[in-house]
């Protein structure tokens, strides 16, 4: 009936090639996963890797030999409490004490050797144990020469005293907004007095496991993860070398190989779970995770707490806060990742809880920094800032080689308005770990905030590398993309954004607007279709609702496309601030009607008086003509 008509059925079809991911994608998409579900529940693992990019070994692999098992943990305890590596000795204590009951009489019937230490060798380790390094040292020069563990521990002490200082001096750096790095490095002269002694060839592989400690904290971080690499492949069993490797490694695909080509397979699967979730693989690590339950190492707190931070990341929050909830019945006072349970609460909003976790775990850890961490969430969700920082401060006076306790402080800066502040930690925490996006992320958005577009996007871009399938990554680049006026490098990052999840809801909401800022009206309203097919029945998204929902009426209105106006002014009726504007566009549509039926009828009469057209009058088609300039007219002043 309408020429118009025919315009935007072709318009239509032309731009429908763009969105045709969308559309497809709207069918199974969902605005929020149901609780508890998360984004690949139903996928198989090649699935997951499909999506993900990348792919890795995930064979079934044959049930955990028990006895194997306990030998493995039984010597790497022995070896870590005398070398006195506490935290590796409570990894494997901890596992060792959750056994299950059949494999503890396994236990029961192994011999295990437990060797014996001069009193001054005792008192040297007791020294250790509470962190009286340059003391340790003073005892063990004495005895280095009688026990070759002793001389290993006397290079250790010198390591830890030189590290506690550089700890210590690092956590004052953001205060002062400097750095400790004009003078020489002492790790420097440990080095070179372990290379001129030769330890590296020594018997002893703990050894060349410490070169690769002090390589770290020289910057020679390729050098430390061969050190690592050679380490692990003479005693697969040590498992600090392998803590460490997850911390260098450059590429999942070559961990991977790495990890399969060792005989301890049940340390390289935990070893490729910490590496997945380094790389922000978090699907996959939680299914190499449950492999090695399945294998049967069920129960195991270590496991469940890696589950539960890797649903932390990947947006989940109910299910981490129940995973976190059952370590809590297992093990009240496990405070490792605690600190995540912290951020969940924070996530969903729940005082409550995350008041009764603060108040806990202050009562009884008082000085650790995962408990510094819980608290400065409580303050940050009251908004309370300046003790947010505090308590951020302190955890990082404890543990400041943590990359994550520096962008949540800079985030407090950031609240603070102190840029400045902000930019110091977000920085610390990209040189800690380059590979956790969310240093990046924090001074991209910093700079957004400062209006610097461009430095904006080189951040958002790194970040983007870190994380590749994040959607909220995404969505800031495609608005990073929008103001600097790159209009197709935007739409491909919201279109990206819709396709991986949209986490936040907020991918189609940006690129409809995207369109109608650039006066693509077709393009709009297919997106603007879209997000209403999507996000209708979504409470926390009625104001957008109601936005798409009025546009789309108008720009059907506007396009002549009146049965799909009407239906939209129809939808408009369901909301109170859009009565008004479905009942103009009623009207206008029921005067647009009433004139065509009329103009419709005057033409017939005229066409049967006067059949030949050469005869029609003049001044038909002038009504004709004025009633389209008016209608032209009216159209006009149709804006939303």
């Amino acid at each position: 009936m309408f020429d118009d008509d025919d315009k935007f059925d072709g318009a239509l079809e032309r731009s429908l090639s763009r969105l045709t991911l969308i559309k497809k994608a709207g069918a199974r998409s969902s605005a929020l996963p149901a609780a508890g579900q998360p984004y690949y529940a139903d996928l198989s693992p090649f699935e997951v890797s499909q999506m993900s990019g990348v792919s890795i070994s995930m064979v079934q692999r044959e049930a955990i030999d028990s006895r194997q098992f306990i030998s493995e943990l039984e010597w790497l305890h022995q070896q870590t409490v005398d070398r006195c590596f506490l935290d590796a000795e409570m990894w494997a204590g901890e596992i060792l004490a959750y056994l299950p009951n059949k494999w503890r009489e396994d236990a029961d019937s192994m011999d295990f050797s437990t060797p014996r230490h001069s009193y001054t060798s005792r008192f040297a380790r007791t020294l250790i144990k509470n962190k009286d390094f340059r003391r340790a040292g003073h005892f063990l020069e004495k005895t280095m020469t009688e026990n070759p563990s002793d001389r290993f521990l006397y290079y250790r002490t010198l390591f830890l005293a030189h590290f506690q200082e550089h700890l210590e001096n690092d956590s004052e750096g953001i205060e002062r907004k400097t750095s400790f790095t004009g003078k020489k490095s002492p790790f420097s002269d440990i080095y070179q007095k372990m290379q001129d002694e030769k330890l590296r060839e020594n018997d002893d592989v703990w050894f060349e496991y410490l070169m690769g400690l002090v390589e770290v904290q020289l910057g020679l971080k390729k050098e430390a993860e061969k050190s690592f690499k050679s380490v692990i492949v003479k005693e697969p069993r040590l498992w600090p070398a392998w803590e460490g490797l997850t911390l260098l490694i450059q590429d999942i695909e070559d961990a991977d190989s790495f990890a399969t080509s060792l005989e301890s397979l049940w340390m390289a699967d935990w070893f490729m779970v910490l590496v997945l979730q380094r790389f922000q693989q978090h699907s996959m690590a939680i299914q190499k995770a449950e492999q090695l339950v399945a294998r049967g190492l069920s129960g195991f707190p270590m496991i469940i707490t890696k589950i539960a931070s890797c649903s932390n990341a990947r947006h989940d929050h109910d299910q981490a806060i129940a995973n976190f909830e059952d370590v809590r019945k297992m093990d009240p006072f496990r405070l490792t990742d605690l600190h995540l349970l912290s951020d969940s609460l924070y996530i969903r909003n729940d005082h409550k809880k995350l008041s009764e976790l603060a108040q806990d775990v202050y009562e009884s850890h008082k000085f650790r920094w995962e408990t510094c961490c819980i608290v400065a969430n409580y303050h940050a969700m009251r908004r309370d800032s300046e003790h947010a920082i505090k308590f951020f401060q302190r955890a990082l006076r404890l543990n400041p080689g943590f990359a994550a306790l520096w962008v949540l402080i800079g985030h407090e800066f950031m609240e603070m308005k102190n840029h400045a502040a902000a930019c110091v930690s977000y920085r610390r925490a990209i040189e800690i770990d380059p590979a956790d996006h969310r240093g990046w992320y924090g001074l991209g958005q910093m700079y957004d905030i400062m209006k610097m577009p461009a430095y904006s996007l080189y951040y958002y871009q790194e970040a983007q590398k870190c994380k590749p399938h994040d959607s909220r990554l995404l969505v800031a680049l495609g608005e990073v993309y929008a103001k600097l006026q790159e209009i197709e490098d935007a739409e491909k990052c919201f279109t990206g954004a819709y396709l991986f999840g949209d986490v936040e809801g907020n991918a189609l909401w940006n690129l409809a607007k995207l369109h109608e800022k650039c006066t693509d009206h077709y393009k709009a309203a297919q997106v603007f279709e879209v997000f209403l097919a999507v996000y209708e029945l979504v409470t926390s998204a009625e104001e957008k609702v109601m936005y798409a929902v009025g546009y789309l009426a108008n720009h059907y209105f506007k396009y002549k496309n009146f049965e799909k106006a009407h239906d939209y002014a129809t939808k408009c009726m369901a909301y109170e601030s859009l009565c008004q504007e479905g009942n103009r566009l009623f009207r206008e549509i029921s005067k647009i009607h009433q004139r065509e039926a009329e103009t419709s009828a005057e033409g017939g009469t005229k066409r049967a008086a006067t059949p030949g057209p050469s005869n029609q009058p003049e001044g038909a088609a002038e009504v004709v003509e004025g009633g389209e300039e008016e209608m032209s007219e009216g159209e006009d002043e149709l804006t939303f």
